[in-house]
């Protein structure tokens, strides 16, 4: 009886001890598996979210550099066959202050050394206004305006941090915080590691028709190490039924100072779209810092000499080092040309 006491204060401290040690330095959640497997099942919940809710909390001031590799390979019963195409390789340097952000991505064609194409969107989020550039060898253009350039969603690192673009539900652990009351838990699984089913559902669909299965290691905040989602659609007769598979596995980890986060992954990605393929994705983090980002940071330059669309003011102009016009402030034009009314009858020719 006096053990089981002891066990229970031990978890009680774990879950609740670090709310009066957030003020002074957050220390790393984690618990041993035989603990975790002896605690109620609320009590297993509720330190689940709570180490996803802090993983949310970290990234609210996150710099990390990184590599995306891009391959496609055959379906061969749901494994990668063999190698059809390389994508083109991707380089980007990501910056998360609160709910704004910068990122910058050098993209470089299959099999080439030097980059071919630099893109750098920004995005402020109290005035809700982004800001970005794309710079060839032979041009450079900048916008202004309230769209978020796609470069954001290519990196697919985000969706282990926060956001809201393309959608909320995209993003791994708010996903997950937010289907809290579908959570099945298992303990201990595959050798001192915990299981998480939730319910699944892309952001483009109606219904939660699929499921979310993950394997998690306690020992290192709940950090998901290998997971699948699967989602399938029956339309009815009119129409094929619709599925989408994805599988990440975590290869290798690191503490950034109290949260155990990715830094080696592989997402493979399976469509009824595109049945006879298997999409995959080589995540690598180079270099990965929380806490230091400014919101000087997260300004993009224009440079002397590259054109720009203000969609906001709807103005175009080339800027100079500042990023002020150097020139006339020419107004946009949106629709097609005007059309002249048709004259009538009697009306000469």
């Amino acid at each position: 009886m006096k053990s089981c006491l002891r066990l229970r204060c031990l978890t009680l401290c774990c879950l609740f001890s670090a709310v009066s040690a957030v003020a002074e330095e957050p220390q790393p959640i984690t618990i041993d598996i035989k603990e975790f497997s002896e605690l109620k099942p609320a009590e297993q919940k509720a330190l689940i979210l709570k180490a996803f809710a802090r993983r949310l909390e970290h990234a609210k001031n996150l710099y990390y550099e990184v590599d995306l590799t891009g391959l496609i390979y055959e379906n061969k019963n749901e494994q990668p066959g063999k190698l059809r195409t390389k994508t083109p390789f991707r380089r980007c340097r990501h910056w998360l202050l609160e709910d704004s952000y910068r990122i910058d991505s050098d993209m470089f064609r299959p099999d080439e050394e030097e980059a071919n194409q630099w893109v750098s969107d920004s995005y402020d989020a109290q005035q809700r206004i982004t800001r970005g550039t794309i710079i060839n060898k032979t041009h450079s253009f900048g916008r202004i305006d309230r769209v978020h350039d796609r470069v954001i969603s290519d990196n697919h690192y985000i969706y282990w941090l926060r956001g809201e673009y393309p959608d909320k539900s995209e993003y791994l652990f708010q996903d997950m915080i937010d289907r809290k009351a579908s959570f099945e838990i298992r303990a201990p699984v595959d050798s001192g590691k915990v299981q998480l089913t939730v319910k699944y559902q892309p952001y483009w669909t109606n219904k939660p028709y699929g499921s979310r299965k993950m394997i998690l290691d306690p020992e290192r905040g709940f950090l998901p190490i290998r997971g699948e989602s699967r989602w399938r659609e029956f339309p009815g007769l009119e129409r094929k039924p619709s599925y989408r598979i994805e599988r990440f596995t975590v290869s290798k980890s690191k503490l950034v100072e109290d949260v155990w986060m990715p830094v080696e992954i592989r997402e493979d990605t399976m469509t009824s779209s595109l049945p006879q393929s298997i999409s995959t994705l080589e995540i690598k983090i180079t270099r990965i810092e929380q806490g230091k980002v400014k919101p000087a940071d997260l300004v993009v330059p224009f440079s002397d000499g590259m054109m720009i669309v203000d969609t906001i003011k709807g103005v175009s102009y080339v800027s100079d080092d500042a990023g002020k016009p150097t020139g006339p402030v020419e107004p946009l034009y949106y629709g097609p040309p005007p059309v002249a009314p048709k004259k009538k009858s009697n009306e000469p020719q």
